[in-house]
């Protein structure tokens, strides 16, 4: 038997919180959720003894959310349900976490920013909402001028104009409907839910951060995963973070914490896809500026 093939079947799939809750619906509420029962049929094709399944995204983006609409109690209860649930769903696969780790997790995360940035990237989006107002379509000849503001945006709140927000935030003026659909932008500035944005791009960070990880230690031999997967409900995620290629990921110890850099490589043209070549020429300049 080679131990090589056998070994690279072994797969580590991260989920977001709409999936997790996904395995909680009832037959009744899925006859007409025709999406749902698709996602469902889907994580039933991947119950298998050799994948396993992790809730540390689901995890990150209720830990994400500043706002603390439920007491620590609340949500622990909400987070075992989430965890029982999965391991009634999944007969087959792992669960990767034991529950006693999630909320060992939990209490060290909760209340404590995961980006050492937030409350600027915070501003920064609800600025493409209420300010540039990317909701709506923006003319073409206007585009280039708003593009320069957004990055300029950027360097005001003193975050690189290289970011991901700035590339998505940019990918909405340009016409990508995936990015417009993972903005979800409102008219009414008090319904735009910056902190739900915000968790959401992350998650590509984070997932490129801990695929790299698994991967290396999966070849290295000292792991059982040679690949690992996001999945997700949200389409315009999943059509976004196609764009993005994780390609190093290093971590810096700091006096306030553990500071991570990851280099990506970005498909800038697949992001801004309605732009004539110049201006993509110029704002490529323009982004690369430091």
């Amino acid at each position: 038997m080679d131990f090589s093939l056998a070994r690279a079947t072994w797969v580590l799939y991260m989920l977001d919180i709409c999936v997790v809750s996904a395995t909680k619906l009832t037959s009744t509420s899925l006859e007409k959720n025709p999406r749902k029962v698709a996602l469902l049929n889907r994580l039933r094709e991947l119950d298998r003894p050799n994948n396993s399944f992790s809730y540390l995204f689901a995890l990150m983006e209720k830990v994400s959310d500043s706002r603390g609409i439920d007491t620590d109690e609340e949500l622990e209860k909400k987070i075992l349900s989430d965890l029982a649930s999965m391991r009634i769903f999944f007969t087959k696969a792992h669960i990767y976490e034991p529950d006693d780790f999630i909320l060992r997790s939990l209490r060290v995360l909760r209340g404590n920013p995961i980006e050492e940035k937030r409350s600027h990237y915070l501003d920064f989006l609800k600025a493409l909402n209420d300010h540039f107002k990317l909701g709506s379509p923006v003319a073409y000849k206007q585009r280039l001028k708003i593009a320069e503001e957004i990055i300029e945006q950027a360097n005001c709140f003193n975050f690189s104009r290289q970011h991901l927000v700035v590339f998505i935030g940019l990918a909405c003026l340009y016409g990508n409907p995936a990015a417009k659909k993972l903005m979800k932008f409102k008219g009414d500035p008090k319904k735009f839910d910056a902190e739900n944005v915000l968790a959401d791009i992350m998650l590509i960070t984070r997932f490129a951060s801990i695929k790299l990880e698994i991967e290396q230690i999966g070849r290295d031999w000292s792991g059982r995963y040679l690949r690992s997967e996001f999945i997700t409900d949200d389409n315009g995620l999943i059509d976004i973070i196609r764009c993005f290629t994780p390609k190093l990921v290093k971590h810096i110890d700091k006096y306030n914490g553990l500071e991570t850099q990851i280099t990506m490589n970005v498909k800038l043209k697949d992001l801004l896809t309605d732009i004539e070549i110049e201006e993509y020429d110029y704002l490529l300049n323009l982004l690369n500026q430091t």
